[in-house]
């Protein structure tokens, strides 16, 4: 389930984050979309990252962006 909608239920080491399409500051505690990616690194340890986004515009501008390799 990589694409979620909600609360930040990781750790974090503050409560506010910048979109990463547009740099909007978020807060971790409101409802937002996310992007979780997991991965398995080269010692068999699942790496995960969780992308913020401040709307379901930037969300899918950024999805349409990896998808195309940029």
């Amino acid at each position: 389930m990589p694409e979620i909608y909600g609360e930040y239920e990781g750790d974090a080491e503050t409560q506010y984050v910048a979109c990463v399409v547009c740099g909007d500051l978020l807060d971790l505690f409101d409802p937002h979309p996310m992007f979780r990616d997991e991965d398995v690194s080269e010692v068999g340890d699942v790496v995960a990252r969780t992308y913020h986004f401040c709307s379901d515009d930037c969300r899918q501008q950024w999805r349409r962006k990896r998808d195309a390799g940029e």
